[in-house]
């Protein structure tokens, strides 16, 4: 009951921020992922070079 019945123009006005919501949170994510590899691509890095050295 709580519930309104929406008029026609509101309803999609809703719909479109939450799909703009969405997409930034997945951009978000999507970014995280992206630092957390770099990071770990990095360390990955720096370990092959210390044990070329080592020989």
């Amino acid at each position: 009951m709580a519930k309104k019945a929406r008029d026609g123009h509101h309803g999609h006005q809703d719909s479109e921020r939450a799909m703009a919501k969405n997409t930034a949170a997945e951009a978000r994510a999507k970014a995280a992922v992206r630092d957390v590899q770099s990071v770990a691509a990095k360390t990955r890095g720096m370990q092959q070079k210390a044990q070329a050295k080592r020989g």
